[in-house]
């Protein structure tokens, strides 16, 4: 399969799928990732990662898990709306390479940017076979929530690279590093006692057709 992984930012895909993205990697199967907003957030617009430290960052950690990283002009973050320009661009990628099966956010996510992705996903994606979405950090507003449907399971000696791809944006890891061990880590364990394993990633199904790793 050709497998695209979208982030609105720098680090959402391996807050949301990197661990799934590596086991589908190792059993053959080719992945290719965009990232849709710059790092600078908040109202300084020093705040966050200067963009040439997010794409150091996250190269390092695309190529830890074999991820072919296709490159875009970043939109400003925060500000992500819902356009044409953007929709056609994941779709011409879709199309040039095949897309079998699409990796997004959440619709529910309270994130703007990462909500706007979702919106603008399903369009682009409407005639890839698979889709499913991923929750990166826990935002959500107590109404809408993440209900995964399908696990990737992983042992606690697969799970630890999960640190060790977050540990790559030096920056942000320094500054989140117990949030998303509480976060994220604790989640993913909850998920992996669902699914019988130590720990997995958890996705909801938007549409699955022949799906098989």
């Amino acid at each position: 399969m050709n497998i695209l992984a979208v982030g609105a930012h720098w680090d959402d895909i391996e807050l949301g799928c990197s661990l799934t993205l590596k086991k589908l990697k190792d059993k053959g199967h080719r992945i290719l990732s965009v990232v849709v907003c710059g790092s600078n957030y908040g109202e300084n617009a020093t705040e966050g990662m200067a963009e040439d430290e997010a794409l150091r960052c996250g190269l390092n950690a695309f190529q830890l898990i074999g991820v072919e990283y296709i490159p875009t002009t970043k939109e400003p973050n925060s500000q992500l709306t819902y356009n044409k320009k953007i929709m056609q661009l994941l779709e011409s990628v879709a199309n040039k390479y095949k897309i079998d099966t699409v990796f997004t956010h959440w619709f529910g996510d309270v994130n703007t940017d990462h909500q706007t992705v979702w919106k603008i996903s399903r369009t682009a994606f409407r005639n890839v076979r698979n889709f499913l979405m991923y929750q990166s950090n826990a935002y959500d507003d107590h109404v809408n929530f993440f209900k995964p449907n399908v696990f990737f399971s992983f042992n606690n000696k697969e799970y630890s690279l999960k640190e060790t791809l977050l540990s790559q944006y030096v920056t942000e890891w320094a500054q989140r590093q117990a949030r998303w061990k509480r976060e994220i880590f604790e989640r993913e364990r909850y998920w992996g006692f669902l699914s019988g394993n130590e720990y997995a990633e958890g996705f909801q199904i938007s549409k699955l057709v022949d799906f098989i790793i």
